[in-house]
């Protein structure tokens, strides 16, 4: 494998090349390092950089110069790919440093101060890359960081090949703890099984470890990870056993927009009634609360529920109809805020939504994290008709990104919306 590094500041890289795997892989003759400077190229009159169009502060690497130096690399190296760092680019990860692995000649062109003319990524990228959404000052530490990965992966470069079958991150799950001698001291002792000799116990118990490891600290790699039914059976149970039951749900009937902007009620239908309740079921809210001002509406929506819930039509406790017994009929949206401060001791933190962008909306991922760190209870108001009114709105505490795709058309039901935005932020990914 021949790496050949383009850089300004070629001394940050050569000291890495004299230790730890990346000189292995040089005296085993696995890698060949050629490091080439921008200085190279460079007449004596010529500067590297030059000003930005637009008045933007900062420096920006030149066409000219940089095109020179790549050139002279790629008619050296036929067949080489040119890998650009970038924060732009792809994120390096074990399946992309094992894709690299297998090119066999790869230039990195390493960039400084802000960046590359455009022109020279068109041309000559074959690949963009970053090491994770952060920014250092130049791509030399990058490039050793990517070199290091890649060849760790490349045959006879690591002496045990089984270290780099166990490393974290491979099969997208982290490495379970590991321990040395003494099996004992102070602060806590080494498992026991660990030093029973039985490796087949051990290499089980090891693999139960690091899928409690990734579930705990790193959750969203799980969904790529390849998981037996069993282990991901086992992983929903102590995901299920440690959710906090804090959140609750409302589906508003008043006050509701309609098409024009005034404020309405809208009627019940039965469908919202045991499809909203199924979801709620499905992702552990803890309470459904169906909202309507007018005593006749509540009544129906009783005896819809009645209708589910005795007599001849329950056939067992573990059909759709047992998500029914979750139901609350409430006056209004403070009646429900007021049911639930009785259980919790204080005021949910009002969630609402809409199928409109507004300016201060937040992410799922924001109120998961909340949910996750927040002891307060949460309310999530769903509006029927054409929506929650703007002083519903102004009164929540978080208003959540709508759901919908690329086009323009986004009227779903609101069942439709309820289940989506429920598994956004309640949803299991493995």
């Amino acid at each position: 494998m021949i790496f050949n590094i383009l850089s300004v500041f070629r001394e940050l890289i050569k000291p890495s090349l004299k230790y730890g795997v990346l000189s292995k892989a040089i005296k085993r003759k696995k890698i060949k390092v050629n490091i080439f400077s921008y200085s190279d190229y460079l007449n004596d009159s010529d500067r590297m950089d030059d000003k930005q169009f637009g008045g933007e502060p900062g420096m920006v690497i030149k066409y000219k110069n940089a095109s020179k130096a790549i050139n002279a690399i790629k008619k050296s190296n036929p067949g080489t790919k040119v890998i650009f760092l970038t924060p732009k680019g792809k994120r390096l990860d074990n399946n992309l440093a094992k894709k690299m692995s297998k090119m066999g000649n790869i230039s990195i062109i390493c960039g400084r101060y802000e960046g590359f003319d455009e022109r020279i990524i068109e041309q000559y990228a074959d690949l963009e890359v970053s090491i994770g959404d952060y920014i250092v000052s130049g791509g030399e530490y990058p490039a050793v960081i990517l070199m290091d990965s890649v060849s760790r992966m490349i045959n006879g470069v690591v002496g045990n090949k089984d270290s780099v079958k166990n490393d974290s991150l491979n099969d997208s799950l982290l490495k379970h703890p590991v321990y040395t001698r003494p099996a004992k001291l102070k602060v806590g002792k080494v498992p026991k099984l660990l030093t029973t000799g039985n490796h087949k116990r051990i290499k089980e118990f090891n693999r139960q470890e690091s899928i409690l490891s990734t579930l705990k600290r790193r959750e969203d790699l799980l969904e790529a990870s390849n998981l037996k039914l069993e282990e991901r059976e086992f992983l929903r149970k102590i995901k299920k056993d440690s959710i906090k039951s804090n959140a609750y749900l409302a589906l508003v009937h008043y006050p509701i927009q309609n098409i024009k902007g005034e404020v309405i009620k809208t009627s019940l239908t039965n469908l919202d009634i045991q499809d909203i309740a199924r979801t709620c079921m499905s992702y552990g809210i803890k309470k459904y609360y169906i909202t309507h001002p007018v005593k006749e509406q509540r009544e129906l929506a009783k005896n819809v529920l009645d209708y589910w819930q005795k007599g001849i039509n329950i056939k067992n406790d573990s059909t759709k109809h047992k998500a029914l017994e979750n139901i609350e009929i409430r006056n209004s949206i403070s009646d429900a805020i007021k049911a639930i401060k009785k259980i919790h001791g204080k005021r949910p933190k009002i969630v609402a939504t809409d199928g409109r962008i507004m300016h201060n909306m937040v992410n799922y991922s924001d109120i998961r994290r909340n949910l996750d760190t927040d002891d307060s209870p949460y309310l999530f108001l769903f509006g029927t008709g054409w929506g929650l009114t703007k002083e519903v709105l102004d009164n929540a505490d978080y208003i959540l990104k709508p759901v919908g795709s690329y086009y323009e058309y986004n009227h779903l039901s609101v069942r439709s919306a309820v289940a989506i935005i429920l598994d956004r932020i309640f949803g299991c990914n493995f």
